[in-house]
Parts: C-alpha cells; structure tokens; sequence
C-alpha cells in the first residue's frame, strides 16, 4: 500500500478516536537495512546502514493535559497514560517505545503537553530491519517538531537509543536510531560508531535492489542472545587491555593485535572477538569497493560476513541459513547476509534488477519445501531519513 493511502486510513481513524482535534500532521520514521557491519555498532566500530521506504507513519496533535492518548492501528489497541505515570508496560509491549521516548524527553527537562497520536508500520516486526528504532524516532521527532523542543539531530538520536537501552531493555547500539534520522535516499551512511562521524556514501548501481526475505522465524532469542553477545565483547575487551594498553572497545584491536593475542581469549569469546574485528575491516573495504563501484568484491564481503555471523557470532539458525544458501544459488544476486540481531527474522541481499522474479520463484518455490514456513520477499529502495509528510 503506497503512502498516501497509508496516511488517509490513518487520518480517518485519528478523526474518528480524537473528533474535536483538526490539522494534525504526519511524519514518517523509516526502517533501515544495514549492508555490512554484523554487531560492530556496540563495540564502537563502522557501520554502512541506510533507511529503507518501509516505514512507521505516525499523525499526532497536541493536547491541553498531561495525558498522552496513543493507537497502535496495527495491533488494534489503545494506551492512555499520564506524562506524570510513565512505566514499563507488561501487557501493552509495543507502548514502551514511545512512552520511553516521553520518559526520557521529560527527564531531559523538557516541559511537555500530552499528546492524541496514531499510528501504523509496514516494518516487519522482529526481522531486523528496526522497526523499534523506527517508531523511537519518529515519536522524538514528532514530540520535538509539535512542541518545538530544543533537540539536536544528535540528541535526538541518542534519546531514542537511551529509550530502548533504558525503558525497554534491549542493550542495541546507535546505528538503528542514527540510520533512521540521518539517511539521505540513494546513499549509504559510513558511521564511526566511536565518535558519531559520518559520511553520505552515493549508491552508484541504479539497476541493483536491496531484496528483503522474511524467514518467518521468530527472532525469540533475539533479545537475551543480543545482549548476552554484548557482554562477551565487553569482557573480551577487559582480557585484551592486560595486553594491548589503552583499548575502550574491540573497535581499538587491530588484526594484528588479535592474532598476536587472540590465544589468551577462552572460548567463545575468541570467535566474538575475531568476527567483529574482522567484520570492522570488511565495512572499511565495501566502502573502498563503493567507490569503484566493485559490486562483485562487496557481494564477496557480504558472503564473508554473513559465514562470520553464523560460524564465529553464532547468530544464525537452520532457516536463515537455508535462505543464504538458496539466495546465493540465484544468478545475478551479489551478496547475501542476515540483517539485525540474528536468530531467524529477515536476510538483505543484493540483486540485480533483472534477475529479481527468478529471486523470487527460487525463494518461495524452495523456501516452503526446506522449513515448512512460507516467506515473505520485499524489493526495497534508500530513502530519506525521519520527516514530516506534507
């Protein structure tokens, strides 16, 4: 469903849930795919993310009160809160993201107003592509635009990340929240996760697609596999520094430096440790590639780091692998790799617009026979970052 029908269902319901409101706006939080950089985020090493046109809309208006009234048009549901009430919600699970938002904006001193806010996502939830990133930062942006907050771009995105560390408990690192703020339609972000440095990387290949695949595998050790991976690089990083004096992150051992001392590392924290270090010098080199428009050595990268993520970070499981696999049999597709946490959702791969419906017959032909799930396949493009929809 494009946009525009998209935000007309969505206008109708807020006029039908808030009638004495008029002239509420609409703004747009987009859901990223990441090309290459497997869990390199958190350990404050490269990135190559860019928003997706797949995307949260949200239509809000201010209120005279304190009481924030939100609908989740997907999930049919409604939250009332007060502004002065804002807890971690058991029940209504998908409310957490915009009231961590709210929590965090008021404790940065802000003086706010309640708000009327509906909302909907064509994201597929739970497969890597961000969707709670999405809706943090489109609830930001939404606040700040409405209520004319003092907030920064910058600030704005690491109060969406500090929401979803903080309030819903998910330990993620800053490029899902920055992607979805900062991207420009038709380039990648090349983000040092360190310093929040960036650069617009030009997507050259017209005739290439960012083809989507949802395993359907629920992602149920997403969460508490995410963050235990998290902690086995923290405390890789706490062996290392006896060893390589003044290191913050794994983003600060070379590859030299690892293999010198990579036997003092117990398992597994040696193979968490080689893929992100390894995988930080594989973004480096698709940017290099980018700029020779070498699309056959990133597809050799992706591959790369997709063998990484399953062998080394073990974030993989039999349907992601199965989808690889048969991703990779398709002439014309470059690269394939999962995207997000890992433990089934969604696989991103490079394909050649040509070779598209052949992806898409092998995919859903095979997929079905191998797992017994049927999938789900979405020919995405770039897009801009979080905006209001005129």
């Amino acid at each position: 469903m494009n946009i525009e029908k998209r935000k007309n269902i969505l206008l109708k319901k807020f006029k039908e849930l808030y009638p004495e409101s008029n002239n509420p706006k609409v703004f747009a939080g987009p859901g990223r795919v990441n090309i290459i950089g497997g869990h390199t985020d958190y350990n404050l090493g490269f990135v190559l993310p860019t928003a997706v046109d797949r995307e949260i809309l949200m239509v809000a208006q201010n209120r005279d009160d304190y009481l924030l009234k939100i609908f989740s048009l997907d999930y049919n549901d409604l939250k009332e809160v007060s502004l002065y009430d804002l807890k971690f919600d058991n029940e209504k699970r998908w409310a957490n993201y915009l009231m961590g938002v709210f929590y965090f904006l008021k404790g940065s001193g802000f003086k706010l107003k309640g708000m009327n806010i509906v909302f909907s996502g064509d994201i597929p939830q739970g497969g890597g592509m961000s969707s709670s990133a999405a809706l943090e930062v489109v609830t930001a942006y939404t606040a700040r635009a409405l209520q004319d907050l003092n907030l920064t771009d910058i600030d704005l995105i690491k109060l969406s990340q500090k929401a979803e560390n903080k309030f819903v408990g998910v330990m993620c690192g800053i490029m899902d929240q920055f992607a979805s703020t900062m991207s420009k339609k038709n380039h990648l972000i090349f983000l040092d996760c360190a310093d929040l440095s960036f650069k617009l990387i030009p997507m050259k290949f017209s005739d290439i697609k960012f083809v989507i695949c949802d395993t359907k595998k629920e992602r149920t050790l997403a969460t508490s596999e995410y963050n235990k991976r998290r902690q086995q690089c923290s405390a890789a990083v706490e062996i290392l520094k006896k060893y390589i004096p003044g290191i913050r992150a794994l983003r600060d051992v070379s590859i030299e430096d690892f293999e010198k001392y990579k036997n003092k590392l117990p398992s597994p924290l040696n193979k968490r440790a080689e893929h992100v270090i390894y995988e930080i010098d594989r973004v480096k080199k698709v940017v290099e590639a980018l700029g020779r428009n070498d699309l056959d050595c990133i597809g050799k990268l992706q591959r790369e780091s997709q063998r990484s993520m399953r062998d080394l970070f073990e974030i993989s499981c039999d349907e992601l692998d199965i989808m690889v696999d048969l991703a990779n049999s398709v002439r014309g597709v470059y690269g394939t790799r999962i995207i997000g946490g890992g433990f089934g959702g969604c696989t991103i791969s490079l394909v050649k617009l040509e070779a598209i419906e052949d992806f898409k017959s092998k995919i859903l032909s095979e997929y079905p026979k191998k797992t017994g799930k049927i999938p789900e396949i979405w020919v995405c493009e770039s897009s801009d970052g979080v905006r209001e929809i005129k």
